[in-house]
Formats: structure tokens, C-alpha cells, sequence
């Protein structure tokens, strides 16, 4: 159907990212059908861009290394591992099993992941200040192929501070998953812009149905940020979009917005709010060319 896989929440509510300034790794595998697999795609946002190790055997040993410029404190960690362009393409690349992260002061730390098709998340023993962090490949769960591959990985801090992803999703209805993965309400507030929540409601387009978001804790909410439709042109116009919804916070008050048809970011500003959660339900929506799915791929609020 379309392009988006499993994806669970990984952004504490109470952290901000920790911006990287660059990635370096030991190898990356050639360039093959337009795809190119080097460190700086675990940076992009993207889960259907990867990078893969380029060395003999399972990749045990290989390395990726983010730098942030200047020491910052980083105390979550999160990796998705193999390439999550499809469901095929996890099941080909081998998954870290173990990764070591190793910090600027030489100090290291030892994370064993699942090997499932969601986010690993790794809390650290305390938080570090570190101006770089270096994820080495111990061991690894064999894929079809020959290469070890992570398709993102994100740094969080302590801070409360910055936009902010939910805590937990739930929704009023979600599309069967496919060979392309999950279209879950968790992919709407994943901070990955190629993953989308689509509704599953057969009998409608998509109008009256809705996400609840909660914060984790209650907390000032001044704007949200909502990304509709699909992550590229061609699935945009594919899929259903809304074109307005009712914020209802948890005491009662509620704010309508009008959303542009168009694939970015769209940013609704109102009086703060103290509040834990956000049900967003949508009022208006647009048809898509190909699927009579109502799809949204990123919604995030600020203080």
C-alpha cells in the first residue's frame, strides 16, 4: 500500500534531541539502485534511508559516530536497526544485537537490543556530557545478506525544552498493516517523517476520526505541528488529508484548525495551555488519488 513501517514512541516528554553536526562511520557499503547507504542517513529523519557497513562478513566491529560540535548531555539513546524501507529489506540486513556506545572520555556502555521491527531504546546508566558518541556493532542477528545496517538514530537530552512528541497514541481506527509495515497512530508522533498513522475506517473518508496524544505529564502547550498526507509527493496525493480538526485539551477547552493541502510542516499557534494530553479530531478531509485512507505522518506540539 504504502510506505510506512512499525514505529513506537522513543522521545521522552521531558527531553529535547541533541542536535548532531556530523556522522562519520568505519565503512559503508557501494551505492546500489540510486541508494546510497553512508553514516549522515541516520540523521535525515527518514527510515527508508539506511546505513550498511561495506566490510567482510556480519559487520562485527563496524562503527558510526555522531558528533555534536560541542560537549551536550545525552541521556536516551534510540536506534532502529537493519533498513526499514519495507519489510523485505529488514529481514535482508543483519540487526545489531549488541552495541557498545562509547563516549568522548573514552567511557563505555554495553546495550543488548530485540530483534524486532521497532525502536530501541537506550537509557543510559546516568546521563553523560559528551561532545560525541560512538556505536560499535558487537554482535549482531543475521540477515539474508552480508551487511549490518541502522536505518536512524536520535540523541536525547534532559531538558524540557524545544518541540515535543507524544508519549502514547491512540486511535480511532488504523489501516491493516502490508508488506510495507504498520500504519499505527505511534507513527504520528515518532519523529520520523516517513512513517504515518492511517485510519481503517472502510465505511468513511476519514472525517470524525481521530488520535489522542498524550504528553506523559501534564505541561504547557502553545502550538502543534502536524505534517499530513504522506511523506512524498506521489503518496500526498495518493492518500486522503485533513484539512481541519478540533484540538480538545484535558480541561475541556478546544481550538479548530484549518490545514493548507500541502506536503510540509504546518505550524497552528494558540493561548498556552497546561495540559496532559490532545485528542486531535479531524473535521475536514481531502480525497486522495489512489487510497480512500485519511493518513497523518507527523504531529508534535511546542511549549
Amino acid at each position: 500500500m504504502i510506505l510506512a513501517l512499525i514505529s513506537l514512541l522513543v522521545a521522552p516528554s521531558d527531553a529535547a534531541t541533541v542536535k548532531v553536526s556530523a556522522w562519520s562511520a568505519s565503512s559503508s557499503a557501494p551505492a546500489s539502485d540510486a541508494r546510497n547507504f553512508e553514516a549522515t542517513n541516520l540523521g535525515d529523519g527518514k527510515q527508508s534511508t539506511a546505513w550498511a557497513e561495506g566490510e567482510d562478513g556480519a559487520g562485527l566491529g563496524s562503527w558510526v559516530m555522531a558528533e555534536f560540535g560541542e560537549p551536550k548531555t545525552v541521556a536516551t539513546i534510540a536506534v532502529w536497526g537493519s533498513h526499514w524501507y519495507n519489510v523485505e529489506y529488514f529481514g535482508h540486513y543483519a540487526r545489531p544485537k549488541v552495541i557498545v556506545a562509547e563516549y568522548a572520555d573514552g567511557k563505555t556502555e554495553e546495550f543488548t537490543l530485540q530483534d524486532e521491527q521497532k525502536p530501541q531504546v537506550l537509557k543510559l546508566k546516568a546521563p553523560v556530557q559528551t561532545a560525541s558518541v560512538k556505536l560499535r556493532v558487537k554482535a549482531v542477528y543475521p540477515g539474508r545478506g552480508v551487511d549490518s545496517g541502522l536505518s536512524e538514530v536520535k540523541f536525547f537530552d534532559t531538558s524540557a525544552t524545544g518541540p515535543f512528541a507524544a508519549a502514547a497514541v491512540s486511535a480511532s481506527s488504523v489501516a491493516a498493516a502490508d508488506a510495507d509495515g504498520s500504519y499505527a497512530g505511534e507513527n504520528a508522533s515518532d519523529g520520523i517523517v516517513d512513517s504515518m498513522w492511517c485510519e481503517g475506517n472502510k465505511g468513511s473518508d476519514g472525517t470524525g476520526e481521530w488520535l489522542d496524544l498524550s504528553l506523559g505529564r501534564s505541561q504547557s502547550v502553545s502550538a502543534v505541528k502536524v505534517r499530513s498526507g504522506g511523506p512524498t509527493m506521489d503518496l500526498f496525493k495518493a492518500v486522503n488529508r485533513p484539512t481541519a480538526a478540533t484540538l480538545r485539551f484535558a480541561d475541556g477547552s478546544t481550538e479548530s484548525i484549518t490545514l493548507k493541502d500541502m506536503l510540509f510542516e504546518q505550524t497552528f499557534t494558540f493561548a498556552a495551555r497546561t495540559t496532559d494530553r490532545v485528542k486531535v479530531s479531524f473535521t475536514g478531509v481531502k480525497k486522495g488519488e489512489k487510497y480512500d485512507d485519511m493518513c497523518v505522518s507527523e504531529i508534535t506540539f511546542v511549549p
